[in-house]
């Protein structure tokens, strides 16, 4: 349905500024995100859009897909049950309302709430595919970006640990201008759980995955990685690195002329981008020389 929302008092303007905070998001398994762009992502990703508020002067912008939708869901969900699965809303609102719901602060055009996708490790081909795993970065906006990147470079997919900030989060989307709907993502695993996974691949006999940890002294140059095998390359904080210890993996580093001056976002793009390279070459690239510097292990809060 499409209508009018006249104040703060509607349950969509309250909705989306509770959906701000992990613990809602999580209660509700619903995300919320701002920008005509960042919709026209999830809409090209298959998002399950529930709620759209926008400026007037916009509603002609939405893609007309989403206003015959709504055009055709009826009567709008009840206060009690807010973005329920009937179907989609639009709610025309001024200028004044739109920021009030905002994270921003002010100069939102667009906010709309959706399903959370719910993605399984099951999913992903770690025998054969080039996966990120994200050992407690807590930095939303690190996170949306190297997920960003994973798209990017054609990557199977992102798991999170559960101590890895919310890849769901507003400002992990706008970080990530919506990659987070075209690759799966992964959530709440735990280190153990991964390696367990891999070691009963093994057992059956099934193709498993090299596991690459980014290091910021003691790795081989990642220019010398190569293979076509899968690959779980784990980047972690750059205080301290990953959590789990990860005793068998390979360490990996990216050479630097001087100090260490990449943060988790910038030195998973470039490993993703050298590794998704590696694995489409046939030989091993040249081994780092003595001396070529140092890479962060990976990065964040």
């Amino acid at each position: 349905m499409i209508r009018e929302i006249a104040g703060r008092q509607n349950h969509s303007v309250k909705l989306a500024r509770k959906l701000q905070k992990k613990k809602h998001r999580r209660e509700r398994g619903l995300l919320v995100g701002e920008g005509m762009d960042l919709l026209l992502a999830a809409v090209a990703g298959g998002a399950d859009v529930r709620e759209i508020l926008v400026r007037r002067e916009l509603l002609s912008e939405l893609p007309a897909g989403l206003r015959e939708q709504a055009a055709a869901s009826g009567h709008p969900a009840p206060a009690a049950t807010p973005a329920a699965d009937d179907g989609l809303n639009i709610g025309v609102c001024d200028q004044e309302t739109l920021d009030y719901a905002s994270s921003l602060g002010g100069s939102s055009d667009v906010i709309f709430i959706g399903a959370q996708p719910v993605r399984h490790l099951s999913e992903l081909d770690l025998g054969s595919d080039l996966v990120l795993f994200l050992d407690s970065i807590g930095d939303p906006g690190n996170v949306g970006t190297l997920v960003r990147s994973a798209v990017a470079f054609g990557l199977g997919g992102v798991i999170c640990s559960p101590g890895t900030a919310d890849p769901y989060s507003p400002k992990a989307l706008r970080a990530g201008m919506g990659a987070q709907f075209s690759l799966p993502v992964v959530t709440e695993v735990e280190a153990e759980d991964l390696e367990a996974r891999i070691v009963a691949s093994a057992r059956r006999g099934e193709e498993v995955p090299r596991v690459l940890v980014a290091d910021p002294a003691n790795g081989v140059d990642v220019r010398g990685v190569s293979g076509t095998g899968g690959l779980v390359v784990v980047l972690g904080s750059e205080r301290t690195g990953p959590v789990a210890p990860w005793e068998h993996a390979e360490r990996v580093t990216i050479p630097q002329r001087r100090f260490d001056s990449l943060n988790v976002a910038m030195a998973g793009t470039v490993l993703a981008y050298e590794l998704s390279r590696a694995k489409g070459t046939a030989g091993r690239a040249p081994a780092a020389a003595p001396g070529d510097g140092r890479a962060p292990g990976a990065g964040g809060k």
